[in-house]
């Protein structure tokens, strides 16, 4: 375990590439984003935190905004996996990291369906946002912790209307198809005022519409997690609904 924490520190603040599956049996496609890796502590706590397994952060992947795409606590299984650190959520859920080599070719883009895009954007969420996220249905339930044992999926089956929805504290995104080759975005948050729950929705910077590629997926994903976040600077507010 030594080893993999020194790997660990040594790749404290370095640029590298993530491939994260969510997938019954880790057989699919990784879902892969770039990032910077920082520790959640220094090298003492996060040797602590390992040796309990804690649910404390030990590191963090996050994008240039610093909004997290990938969170390491203290209870994930971690090894050393050729020349980066891998970590396991579970038996369905494995995140592998290697340093990014300088001038390293972007990633490539794929055309992706409505499914596809979704079980995209569940993997990234959960792995940043790990237990607080909830998703109806999951988009891919033989992957998500209940199936993990043997519970069923809260929904059996798609939702009326198509939509995939996910949500961190009291905001909330849902997702639709629109058309063959695209999808659209909503994003909602309710507050109370007074004796009342008022929900206000907002549009995401560059419009609510995505394509269904692997750019335009990653650029939706990143929007969520800003809007989850709370960053919502670029983000229009709309009348309440």
């Amino acid at each position: 375990m030594s080893d993999v924490l020194e790997r660990l520190v040594a790749l404290d603040g370095v640029s590298v590439s993530v491939e994260m599956l969510r997938a019954k049996d880790q057989v699919g496609r990784p879902v892969q984003r770039i990032g910077i890796l920082r520790l959640s502590a220094p090298a003492v706590q996060l040797h602590e935190r390992v040796q309990r397994r804690s649910d404390a952060p030990v590191a963090r992947i996050v994008d240039s905004a610093e909004l997290s795409l990938a969170t390491l606590t203290g209870r994930d299984r971690l090894s050393l996996d050729e020349d980066g650190v891998r970590w396991e959520l579970r038996p369905s859920f494995r995140i592998d990291v290697v340093e990014r080599a300088a001038g390293e070719a972007p990633l490539r883009e794929v055309v992706l369906d409505f499914e596809d895009a979704t079980r995209d954007v569940a993997t990234e969420l959960e792995a940043g946002f790990r237990s607080a996220l909830r998703m109806r249905p999951d988009p891919a339930h033989d992957a998500g912790v209940r199936a993990q044992y043997g519970v069923p999926p809260v929904e059996p089956a798609a939702l009326p209307d198509g939509s995939v929805r996910f949500a961190v504290g009291h905001a909330s995104t849902i997702l639709r198809p629109e058309g063959t080759n695209a999808l659209r975005l909503t994003c909602i948050e309710t507050t109370i005022v007074g004796n009342r729950q008022v929900a206000a929705s907002f549009e995401p910077p560059r419009g609510p519409r995505y394509a269904l590629g692997t750019t335009d997926v990653a650029r939706l994903a990143a929007d969520i997690r800003a809007f989850f976040s709370g960053r919502r600077d670029h983000f229009t507010a709309i009348k309440p609904v």
